[in-house]
């Protein structure tokens, strides 16, 4: 499993900072910046960065803009101000840069982690105190405007569930005492104050904080996707005719949405047990309902059977083994797991959050982040990042795609106006103030609304001097 995890880089990287192919690109002409992270304070202060090291600011609400001097050409995949002058922005290979002056110069942090990892996070609380996250479990603070950072990043002990698959060279740095850090990837990080925080990430990752990240608990994605148990007849390992239809149904929404994943376990009485004296039986059940759902085209690397009954019984005790297989019933029980690969996580209040996702996904929390449920965008496209505005809710991802709530994201739907023709990959989203907000993405892109979010317009970057001095190899 560790060793297959080379998709996620591709997949982020692909996604958060299509374009880096740019940075190799020769300067002869003038290429626009893809931008791909945004951080707006107040209505007329707005922050943009992307590939190359590009940092754009304005301080007039988008009539005249910037090109900053950030000192790094590697692509910056976060950019966050607590204030109109302290602020962070981060990305590859775990480059960290922060400023007191509102940009005008920037100097480069160190955080403690090697080898560096790509940071695609970054949350700045107040002047002194950001938290920020990465690939590998990346996990990071500061307390005094990042003189000094502490690494927070999720480890692997021996009770974690991907202990087995350490290599050898981790197995052995891991009983040196070295920190073996958790194969995670964390997109996102938002505060809404001092003390309340979430993170997504790959696999589903909603974390939460109440007490400023002294804590973090995993929140919980309340699917629409559910079995009930699969019950046989004594002696039996064909699924009754009469569930084959609640299978059919689920199946239908299993195809829809490629990012669950399903659990089966299998079980017995003490009667069958006896009678077949081991438990194949068990299995023959388990194996049923994967070939049913398999034909009905949910992939194999989809489904997992927990328990089976192992090959070579010298390597177990069989009477443990058994025990776990014995029930009062004969059934199949299968677990849907959500695990939704999330890049963008905003809250409005304590109560109010939003996430959007690969796939279309788009989740909605009332609850202060305890609990999540999807809601449904129409779209299967990426969306890379959500907005509250006080008279319409957005989120934006891929080739244009823009989605608007009127109901405080209980229902979503594609805007008929109010946004211009643009197909750009549209890659972040952040209000100043509930009327004044921005979306920034590919090709310079840069959407502005004052008025809560109902119509948006497009706004140019660069004026003819600007684009020619980058055109000339700045």
């Amino acid at each position: 499993m560790r060793r297959m995890r080379g998709w996620g880089l591709g997949l982020v990287s692909g996604l958060m900072a299509l374009g880096c192919g740019h940075e190799l690109a020769e300067q002869a002409h003038f290429v626009p910046d893809d931008l791909y992270s945004a951080t707006a304070v107040g209505p007329d202060h707005l922050w943009a960065a992307g590939y190359f090291g590009a940092i754009y600011r304005t301080s007039d609400a988008g009539d005249t803009w910037q090109k900053l001097s950030s000192g790094t050409q590697k692509s910056i995949y976060a950019i966050s101000f607590a204030d109109k002058k302290n602020g962070w922005a981060v990305g590859r290979r775990g480059f960290v840069i922060h400023t007191t002056d509102g940009g005008d110069s920037w100097e480069v942090q160190d955080i403690p982690r090697r080898p560096s990892r790509h940071i695609f996070g970054i949350h700045a609380i107040d002047a002194d105190h950001a938290w920020a996250v990465g690939d590998w479990g990346g996990r990071y603070y500061t307390a005094d405007a990042g003189k000094t950072w502490q690494d927070h990043s999720f480890r692997v002990y021996e009770d974690h569930p991907t202990f087995k698959y350490l290599t050898e060279a981790e197995l052995e740095a891991f009983q040196r005492g070295e920190k073996v850090y958790d194969d995670l990837y964390m997109n996102d990080i938002f505060f809404l104050d001092s003390q309340r925080g979430w993170i997504v990430g790959e696999y589903g990752i909603i974390y939460r904080t109440v007490d400023g990240g002294q804590t973090w608990e995993k929140s919980q994605i309340l699917g629409d996707v559910h079995f009930e148990d699969i019950e046989f007849p004594k002696g039996g390992s064909e699924i009754p005719r009469e569930l084959w239809g609640m299978l059919f149904e689920a199946s239908e929404l299993l195809l829809e949405k490629e990012y669950l994943r399903i659990r089966i376990e299998a079980f017995m009485t003490p009667g069958e047990m006896r009678e077949t004296g081991d438990t194949f039986l068990a299995d023959a059940r388990a194996e049923a309902v994967r070939d049913f759902l398999e034909g009905e085209g949910i992939s194999q690397d989809r489904i997992k059977i927990i328990n089976p009954t192992p090959y070579d019984e010298e390597s177990v005790d069989v009477n443990v083994f058994r025990k776990k297989k014995l029930n009062n019933r004969s059934f199949v029980t299968i677990a849907v797991l959500e695990t939704p690969f999330l890049f963008d996580v905003k809250f409005k209040n304590r109560s109010d959050g939003l996430i959007a996702g690969l796939g279309g996904v788009l989740m909605r929390s009332s609850d202060g982040g305890r609990t999540w449920k999807y809601v449904e965008s129409d779209s299967r496209q990426a969306l890379f990042a959500v907005g509250f505005g006080a008279r319409r809710l957005v989120a934006v991802g891929e080739k244009g795609l823009r989605r608007v709530s009127n109901d405080r994201g209980a229902t979503w739907e594609s805007p008929q106006q109010g946004f211009p023709k643009v197909f750009a990959f549209m890659r972040d989203a952040d209000f100043g103030d509930e009327r004044t907000g921005w979306i920034v993405g590919g090709d310079s892109l840069v959407l502005r609304t004052s008025d809560g979010g109902l119509t948006w317009e497009s706004i140019s970057i660069w004026s003819g001097d600007e684009a020619a001095g980058h055109g000339a190899g700045e």
